[in-house]
């Protein structure tokens, strides 16, 4: 694995910041047409939007929890955003972190979130491999995916095949008969 540049720490940035926009804007949403649609009118107004603020609050932890947890450990180790820029969580030897240490990166979010995510902005620039705290607690590192292991097996446009490295069956040609036939073994 080679060492991450700079350039990780501010694509890294860029997908935390994705993440967290593809959880809040449904919730703010959400809470904006609860509070236009079932508003109510004189005193009861500010324990009203208390609720709805605290609910959006606890439906932003769930959504979060599930697109930084849940979803890398189901897709490979990536978030949605990751997918899209071509990162990918790993082990400090490579292989796919446990549901754990996808729970502990969380939760040490808080620490790497002090100041705003400078303290974790911080850590990323001063490590080695570009770690923030929660990463080198869990033991993981934030690899780039290299362009063609990340496309789907499917030609684009030019005739290329992304991750696929040649036209190669699992079957040999004398195990296929397109006429209908058996084949028979000698």
């Amino acid at each position: 694995m080679t060492r991450p540049g700079p350039g990780t720490v501010w694509r890294r940035l860029v997908q935390f910041l994705l993440d967290e926009l593809l959880v809040f804007v449904p919730m703010l949403l959400l809470a904006i047409a609860v509070v236009w649609l079932f508003h109510p009118h004189g005193t009861g107004l500010r324990p009203f939007l208390e609720v709805v603020v605290y609910t959006m609050l606890g439906l932003d932890f769930l959504g979060l929890v599930f697109v930084m947890v849940w979803w890398p450990y189901r897709h490979g180790g990536q978030t949605p955003a990751m997918r899209w820029l071509r990162l990918r969580v790993e082990t400090a030897d490579g292989a796919h972190p446990s549901l754990g240490a996808f729970a502990l990166r969380e939760l040490l979010m808080l620490v790497d979130g002090f100041a705003w995510g400078l303290a974790g902005l911080v850590v990323m620039m001063c490590t080695p491999r570009r770690q923030r705290f929660g990463d080198i607690v869990a033991r993981t590192v934030v690899v780039r995916v290299p362009r063609s292991a990340h496309h789907a097996a499917f030609p684009g446009p030019d005739g290329d095949l992304g991750a696929v490295a040649g036209a190669e069956l699992a079957l040999g040609r004398a195990d296929v008969r397109l006429d209908g036939g058996q084949r028979h073994h000698q």
